[in-house]
């Protein structure tokens, strides 16, 4: 018998009581910090991309391009809205909620669709601050969770999927056997060949 694969529970012990329930708003707050930070610095990176162009154009006389807060407070905004879209459409959490270990569900226990993505993110961007009705709220839901019928939760991989399916034993691991392989002939087994004429 030959072990093909090994999948190992990803959740710490510790953490696997709170796997799949609602996450709180110091949490939710820590991965939003973790979005604004690679969200300034995808801008950070757009805007010395667009610097370097042009100093490519100009020469020496490139200048470094001046942003208004107008400006800027539209490319953030845009970027924010696009970011957390791709991210809660794609697999239902940004990059600080995978950090943090969450994932953006509908109440339905469902992947979040593009439209509710779409309008969750913007609400968030627009709003950000009725995030704290987490705190007030009984399920720990955000005024956006409430509009748009999603909700956060703890989630640190594939450990429910695993737990659906019943592919895991108590101890948490999960083995995937090979299948026997077919009995080859050996040397031994070999049919001796066919006598030539001539040979003695």
């Amino acid at each position: 018998m030959s072990t093909r694969a090994t999948g190992f529970d990803t959740v710490p012990k510790e953490a696997r009581p709170f796997h799949g329930q609602p996450a709180g708003l110091v949490t939710r707050t820590l991965a939003n910090i973790v979005d604004v930070i690679v969200v300034a610095a995808l801008l950070a990176a757009g805007y010395l991309a667009v610097a370097g162009v042009l100093f490519l154009r100009k020469g020496s006389s490139f200048t470094f391009p001046i942003v208004t807060f107008r400006l800027g407070y539209v490319a953030g905004f845009a970027a924010w809205v696009v970011y957390m879209t791709f991210g809660w459409r794609t697999s239902g959490r940004t990059y600080g909620d995978h950090l943090l270990g969450l994932r953006v569900r509908t109440m339905a226990d469902n992947d979040v669709g593009g439209t509710r993505a779409l309008v969750r993110a913007v609400l968030c961007a627009f709003a950000p601050l009725l995030l704290v009705w987490v705190a007030i709220s009984r399920d720990q839901r955000s005024v956006q969770d409430l509009i748009v019928g999603t909700h956060v939760i703890y989630d640190w991989g594939g450990s429910r999927r695993r737990e659906a399916a019943g592919s895991h034993d108590p101890a948490g691991v999960r083995v995937d056997v090979a299948a026997p392989i077919p009995h080859e002939p050996d040397d031994g087994d070999a049919e001796p060949l066919p006598r030539v004429d001539g040979e003695r």
